[in-house]
């Protein structure tokens, strides 16, 4: 958090100043009562009428440094708040999906908005209370001292009572604090996962499982939170009892000094209310403390995620891709027991048109994704233009490629901002990608065209109408290599039949594509159709070459 601070450190200096301003200026209105209540026994109505006079000016300019500590402290706090949001959402794209996987998007999410709520709440908040109730507290303790300094003895001891509040509470709001954050979490994760399933909930009647596991997770939210507000409320009641203590001793220790004529009857008044000040900024600071300190978990979690760029940035560039992807002995496991692939060795060469096939959970989509650089902890080597993937920068190596899966995400806009994603090109190339992924028929038809409006994952859309978006999404890029993970399956034989065929006439343009569409006039056209089964490649070669030794296991 101290480096956000530092980013706003004038307007932070500056809160500061007219927060201690202010403070002062509400502590010493126990001298003017003190005063004022002194002329009124003593008579003397001249002085009264100055007196008066002074406390109206006096608090107006009170009043105007209230206002502009209040608005101070919330600018400041929106700022910090905007820019831990802006450093955690950077932190989180810059993720390499490897990395970003490992978590749920839910959890994204939870920090996003929960976590950070949970800063501004128990760390940015206390943190201007604490700095504003010590400073009305140490200039109502010299104040003490200057009513009377048997009263301030007395006043210390009940004091240094107080400080061992927090040092008995904050370790244990710290873990309660933590397991609340995580609790927040997983609720996210479960509502997302409930209401992505929403379809699936109503067309199989799942009404009483999903309020029955939402009134769960609710539930243990909420006991969890409890558990931190039952430790806040232990702290509160203990620091307000002594704080209560703290007004009691000086109020009867003011009460004996009057019937001594120690004091006068206005001192009696100023002590008084200098020892609310000294009470009920002690309540708030012992309260915040420990508020301050169960944060630090939190904000650390924060902190890896918005510092993930600046530890994954030292990687060699790489701007072209100029001869081949090679593969030697890959290996793969996504939990490290289960090997998805075993010994692949292939080579995907500049310009040339490459389809996987095999069967369901034969490897075909974990090699793809190894080859676009979604993942590092594999074993063998990848090599782009002789260069070892792992060693390259994941950001470089994305933009050698395009990948078109079976499930297409679309944003909830307009058909144009899903194919150019709010990077500008030329007309005639939204155009031309439109054609080539067969997509005009469909917009032409459209009164909006282009500007469409897609609706929440593509919701006004058909499984097809996405599918050809991701197609032309991906076309419009000109990357030189296009990856298509059953890319065409959501749509007809014949439609996927020209989609693909149009790909293929594309010079200069890498093709590696994973299908079921197994039809021989489009299998002639790749440059070798690699057999997949078990995590391995059985074979690989042309058309004609797998025919001639009766081989095509892919007909089975």
């Amino acid at each position: 958090m101290k480096s956000y601070i530092k980013q706003n450190k004038i307007l932070f200096i500056t809160t500061i100043l007219v927060s201690v301003i202010s403070s002062l200026g509400y502590v010493f209105m126990a001298i003017l009562l003190q005063q004022l209540l002194d002329i009124a026994v003593g008579k003397d109505i001249q002085q009264f009428i100055r007196t008066v006079l002074f406390s109206i000016f006096y608090f107006a300019v009170l009043g105007i440094f209230l206002y502009l500590q209040s608005l101070l402290s919330k600018k400041v706090i929106c700022k910090i708040m905007c820019q831990i949001r802006s450093d955690v959402f950077q932190g989180t794209v810059y993720h390499s999906i490897e990395d970003f996987n490992k978590k749920n998007t839910a959890d994204y999410i939870s920090i996003i908005t929960n976590d950070v709520k949970m800063i501004e709440d128990n760390f940015l908040l206390p943190l201007f209370e604490v700095v504003q109730y010590t400073v009305i507290f140490t200039a109502s303790f010299l104040l003490m001292i200057y009513f009377d300094i048997i009263v301030t003895v007395c006043v210390i001891v009940a004091i240094a009572i107080m400080f061992l509040i927090p040092s008995f509470l904050g370790k244990s709001l710290e873990k309660r604090q933590k397991k609340y954050s995580s609790k927040l979490a997983d609720f996210t994760v479960g509502l997302k996962d409930i209401l992505s399933g929403f379809e699936i909930i109503k067309s199989y009647s799942m009404k009483r499982y999903v309020i029955q596991r939402f009134s769960k997770e609710n539930e243990e939210t909420i006991r969890s939170k409890y558990s931190v507000d039952r430790l806040l409320a232990l702290n509160e009641g203990i620091s307000s009892f002594l704080a209560l203590m703290v007004q009691i001793v000086v109020l009867f220790l003011s009460a004996y000094f009057i019937i001594t004529e120690r004091i006068t009857v206005g001192t009696l008044l100023g002590m008084v209310q200098v020892s609310s000040n000294l009470a009920n900024p002690l309540v708030m600071i012992f309260t915040n403390v420990p508020k301050i300190k169960s944060i630090q978990p939190i904000a650390e979690k924060m902190q890896n995620i918005s510092q993930y760029s600046l530890a994954h940035s030292q990687k060699e560039h790489i701007s072209s891709f100029d001869f081949c992807v090679c593969t030697k002995d890959l290996g793969f496991s996504y939990d490290k027991h289960k090997e998805i692939l075993n010994e692949i060795n292939c080579t995907i060469e500049k310009g040339k048109k490459y389809v996987v096939i095999g069967k369901s959970g034969s490897g075909k989509s974990t090699l793809i994704k190894l080859l676009a650089g979604y993942y590092s902890d594999y074993t063998g080597t990848i090599k782009y233009d002789n260069r070892e993937l792992n060693l390259l920068d994941r950001n470089d190596v994305a933009q050698l490629s395009s990948i078109i899966h079976q499930n297409i995400y679309m944003f909830d806009e307009t058909i144009q901002d899903n194919i150019c994603l709010h990077e500008d090109y030329p007309q005639e190339m939204i155009d031309k990608v439109v054609m080539e992924s067969g997509l005009y028929e469909f917009i032409s038809e459209l009164p909006e065209g282009l500007l469409y409006q897609v609706g929440e994952n593509g919701a006004n859309l058909s499984g097809g109408q996405k599918q050809r978006i991701a197609v032309a999404r991906a076309l419009i890029r000109n990357k030189p290599i296009l990856i298509l993970d059953e890319g065409t399956s959501a749509v007809d034989m014949q439609t996927a039949y020209d989609i693909e065929n149009r790909l293929l006439k594309i010079k200069n343009l890498t093709i590696i594509t994973i299908t079921h569409h197994l039809r021989k006039e489009l299998l002639e056209k790749y440059d070798e159709i690699i057999c997949m089964d078990h995590g391995k490649i059985i074979e690989k070669g042309t058309w004609n070459e797998l025919v001639s030794n009766h081989s095509l296991l892919f007909f089975s």
